[in-house]
């Protein structure tokens, strides 16, 4: 039996709109491949920081003399941070994009956490009272 995953989720464009569920917790892929996956994100700002930091990084070896020890310390505390924080880069960048955070659902699998989630929006929308629509008398001119 899988663990069960909580998922935030965004919506831009109401009803009718897109919807991207977004995952809680560490993300391997973001801390196996930091740069790479931010931009894939959309997390633009985060990724060139992150390579400019890599960068600086590789310079300080090779030109100033930065031990090696060192520098695969400082790079493994980047990529932690990247994969624990992530996620929030990812939301940040929705936010960014028109995404408002609608709501959180569960889930052991990605299909279920939506199916959780649209199941309980067409519940709501099934017992929202109808809208009324009065009539308004016509100006003649």
């Amino acid at each position: 039996m899988a663990a069960t995953k909580l998922y935030t989720v965004h919506e831009k464009g109401g009803v009718e709109g897109e919807v991207e569920f977004v995952p809680e917790g560490f993300s391997l892929l973001a801390f196996l491949f930091t740069f790479l996956w931010l931009w894939a994100q959309r997390a633009w700002l985060a990724g060139a920081v992150v390579l400019g930091a890599g960068l600086l990084l590789g310079f300080g070896q090779s030109v100033i003399g930065v031990p090696e020890y060192l520098g695969i310390a400082i790079h493994v505390v980047i990529s932690l941070g990247v994969g624990i924080f992530g996620r929030d880069f990812q939301r940040a960048a929705l936010a960014r994009r028109g995404f408002t955070e609608t709501g959180v659902s569960t889930g052991e699998t990605l299909e279920e956490a939506e199916m959780r989630y649209f199941g309980k929006r067409l519940n709501q929308l099934a017992a929202a009272p109808p809208e009324r629509h009065t009539a308004t008398p016509a100006i003649l001119a």
